[in-house]
């Protein structure tokens, strides 16, 4: 399924910069990640965060933003993660799905509900509350809409505050994937990339 083992390096077509080749505010925002996420050999944070630093401002914001999803909202943690699994699914995201399939995992989220994203078929065997968010995360990314009978199932399942934080995920992760995609992050550690996405 491509879960994939932690060893090698991460690349990306993204310009090398050493920490003191940063300008101070692309550094403040540096120190201030690399105080949750160590950086490797060559100082490179991962993930999206060397590319945001180059803009400090939207590091700082998406940071905060970051923050708040994970550890903040309403929804319980197995659906946030659930939410960023579908999400990496659809953007075909490695970085993201090796990272957050691993935390949707150790957060109670099935190994058969994750092959069913992968596989891009509704999980029928997962939890109801499973069921409602991969029913919106996918109307969401694939018709740009949610009927009628969905908002109604998504209110009731986990109210407006709810399926407000829950489209909040899902937009803040589609702008994770892009940013992965667009500089070409590999997923660090990973022999077989679960989507094939070579650099040009």
């Amino acid at each position: 399924m491509g879960f994939g083992k932690r060893k090698g390096d991460e690349m990306s077509r993204l310009s090398v910069k050493k920490p003191d080749e940063l300008d101070e505010n692309q550094r403040e925002q540096y120190e201030r990640i690399r105080r949750f996420r160590p950086a490797g050999p060559d100082g490179a944070i991962g993930g999206p965060f060397d590319p945001w630093i180059r803009s400090p401002e939207l590091a700082r914001r998406n940071v905060g933003m970051g923050n708040f999803l994970w550890e903040r909202t309403t929804l319980q943690p197995r659906i946030v993660e659930l939410a960023i699994c579908v999400t990496a699914r659809f953007w075909q995201s490695n970085v993201e799905w090796v990272s957050h399939s691993r935390k949707a995992l150790s957060n109670g989220v099935s190994r058969e509900t994750l092959d069913a994203v992968m596989d891009e078929a509704s999980p029928i065997s997962a939890p109801k509350d499973e069921q409602l968010c991969y029913d919106v995360c996918v109307s969401l990314h694939t018709e740009h809409r949610l009927s009628t009978a969905l908002y109604e199932r998504a209110i009731e399942g986990f109210g407006e505050r709810g399926l407000a934080e829950l489209i909040a995920v899902i937009g803040y992760y589609t702008m994770v994937s892009m940013t992965l995609n667009a500089f070409e992050i590999q997923a660090k550690g990973v022999d077989a990339p679960p989507f094939d996405r070579p650099i040009e």
